[in-house]
C-alpha cells in the first residue's frame, strides 16, 4: 500500500490542504487533516468545502487501493450531512467502500474531530473508467 499512498500524497491540491494518509487498505481508507487559518470560514469554523475534499479524498483513497491497473475513477455524487463545527486540532475521515461494481462504487464516510466528536457523515458515488475509452 505505501506506493499508491506515495501517489495519493503527491497530489498538489492533498498537499494545499495538509491532507495524509493515515490507514489505507483495499475498501478502507483513515485520513486526517489539520485545522488551519486558511480553512476557516468567516464565522472561524472549517469551511465545508474543506471537509467536502477530506471525505471525497478518503473514499478516493479507499477505492483507489482496490483498484485494477488501467482502472481509474471521478466522482459523480456526494451527499454530506454536516452535524458539528469544527474550530481547531484536525479532522478525521474513515471511509468505506460499500459496494464496487463494474461501473459505479459507492462509499461511506465518517468525519470526526481529534476527540471522536461526530462532525459529518457522506456518501460519495464514483463512476469507473478503464483505459480504452472506458469501456
Amino acid at each position: 500500500m505505501e506506493p499508491i499512498k506515495r501517489e495519493f500524497e503527491k497530489s498538489p491540491y492533498w498537499r494545499l490542504l495538509g491532507l495524509e494518509i493515515v490507514r489505507m487498505e483495499p475498501g478502507f481508507a483513515r485520513m486526517v487533516m489539520p485545522v488551519t487559518h486558511q480553512l476557516l470560514q468567516l464565522y472561524g469554523q472549517v469551511h465545508g468545502g474543506a471537509i467536502a475534499s477530506l471525505v471525497d479524498s478518503a473514499v478516493a483513497a479507499a477505492l483507489g487501493c482496490g483498484m485494477s491497473p488501467g482502472e481509474r475513477a471521478t466522482t459523480v455524487e456526494m451527499k454530506i450531512n454536516y452535524l458539528a463545527p469544527v474550530t481547531e486540532g484536525q479532522v478525521y475521515a474513515e471511509s468505506k467502500i460499500v459496494k464496487k461494481g463494474r461501473t459505479l462504487a459507492v462509499g461511506t464516510t465518517e468525519v470526526t474531530d481529534g476527540n471522536g466528536r461526530l462532525l459529518a457523515i457522506a456518501t460519495v458515488t464514483y463512476m469507473l473508467l478503464r483505459d480504452g475509452g472506458g469501456k
